[in-house]
């Protein structure tokens, strides 16, 4: 038995030095990529989401499973600690302070800890180490890189519930700082990382300028989306240039209202991740059924709704677009398909379920719940709408998603002609607050 089993004599698992070793495992800590780290654990010592779960503690198997399909994450201090201490890995390469069970100040090597992960590094060493990065463009490494990419993942996150106004500046320094990188590298394999990170910065600043504007400003967001593409090709990356194509094809669905462009761009998606995601090709051909259900060719729709479930059916834990699925998306975009199809009753069925299984207080949210207002609305049942249009309201107040901003005001256009009453006066005093806000 090593030093660092006898260590942790009493827990009910511990990784093995060879895994920890590995440079997979050492990656995935260094950036923090839970998923990645769960996943390790789970394959590679064969251990059940049960056991796992039981490892680290207040945690149950289904969530364990959720954060292996990217579907949750991990965060909290508290419980990146019960992860480390649950499956044995160093708190500094985490990022954390010595754990309780560790010994002597010594690396899984057994060797005088003298490194510093991306995890373990202070504030003040970060911010010293990407200042003489700057000044020093020839010392840019993958490690850097790697610090960049998980910030532009940590504001992706964020997105998901904070206003896009919040977020662009932060994004946007990141986006100058990969451009000065690129002028100044001559390394493959730092340059296929920084081909990454422009992917990824690029899509998500498309996404914020698009959101930020209420969903007007179409031009920008594209010219960023097509800068994502681009890199993406460079890398031989499917699943990010996929990903900023269907981007585009919103753009085009929801902004342009364009749902023939949107169509196209949605197929040439769905074409470009072919046999690389199931998780994102069924996300494209959801969008081609909500694009068929705005030309109102019902049976075109239903059969590409066909598809994506589908698609959602052959998900496996390696798929390359794991992270990007999350419970309730065939509901939400199948209850909008049967909405535009005049199918309220149906509209209405799938959007009251899936509103109950979508992130509380998320713009995917705020959107399932603007389009249940309307399946509402189109059948008269006004107290049915004038409660979801209030919760909808609410979740737009604080993130001013644009997607779920035009939903809550079409909503009170339609429900006009039950201005006098009550609730719904205080409905529309609200939505002239956001206006008067903005």
């Amino acid at each position: 038995m090593d030093e660092r089993e006898n260590q942790r004599a009493g827990y009910p698992l511990t990784i093995p030095d060879t895994l920890l070793r590995s440079e997979a495992m050492q990656r995935a800590c260094a950036t923090r990529n839970f998923r990645e780290i769960f996943r390790l654990v789970n394959r590679r010592t064969g251990s059940s989401h049960a056991a796992m779960a039981a490892a680290i503690g207040k945690m149950t198997s289904s969530r364990v499973s959720d954060i292996i399909r990217g579907v949750r994450g991990v965060r909290g201090q508290q419980v990146i600690e019960r992860v480390a201490d649950g499956f044995g890995i160093p708190g500094d390469m985490l990022g954390l302070p010595r754990r309780s069970w560790e010994g002597s100040p010594n690396n899984i090597d057994g060797t005088a800890n003298t490194g510093t992960t991306v995890g373990a590094m202070t504030d003040s060493e970060a911010k010293a180490r990407a200042q003489h990065v700057r000044e020093n463009p020839g010392s840019l490494d993958l490690l850097a890189v790697a610090e960049l990419r998980q910030q532009v993942q940590t504001l992706d996150a964020r997105y998901v519930t904070e206003p896009s106004t919040a977020l662009i500046a932060e994004i946007g320094q990141h986006l100058g700082q990969l451009a000065y990188w690129h002028s100044h590298t001559t390394t493959y394999a730092v340059r296929r990382d920084l081909y990454a990170a422009q992917t990824e910065a690029s899509t998500l600043m498309g996404q914020l300028v698009w959101d930020a504007s209420g969903r007007t400003d179409h031009d920008t967001p594209r010219a960023y989306f097509a800068q994502a593409a681009d890199a993406a090709r460079e890398l031989r990356d499917p699943v990010g240039e996929g990903l900023a194509l269907l981007r585009t094809s919103f753009v085009a669905l929801y902004g342009e209202r364009n749902p023939r462009a949107g169509l196209e761009l949605a197929q040439h998606t769905a074409d470009t991740v072919e046999n690389t995601s199931h998780v994102l090709a069924a996300l494209a051909v959801l969008h081609t059924a909500e694009a068929y259900a705005m030309l109102q060719q019902r049976r075109d729709s239903e059969k590409a709704l066909r598809n994506a479930e589908w698609h959602f059916s052959q998900v496996g834990a390696n798929d390359a677009g794991t992270s990007m699925f999350s419970p309730g998306q065939f509901g939400r975009l199948a209850g909008s398909c049967f909405l535009f199809l005049n199918d309220t009753a149906r509209a209405q069925e799938l959007l009251e379920s899936t509103a109950k299984e979508l992130r509380e207080g998320s713009k995917s949210h705020a959107i399932a719940l603007g389009n249940l207002t309307l399946a509402y609305i189109r059948q008269r049942k006004v107290d049915e709408a004038v409660g979801t249009l209030g919760e909808a309201i609410g979740i737009v107040e604080r993130n001013r998603g644009g997607g779920g901003l035009n939903l809550i005001f079409q909503a009170g256009r339609e429900l006009q002609p039950w201005r006098d009453v009550p609730i719904v006066h205080e409905l529309n005093d609200r939505l002239l607050g956001i206006i008067a806000s903005a």
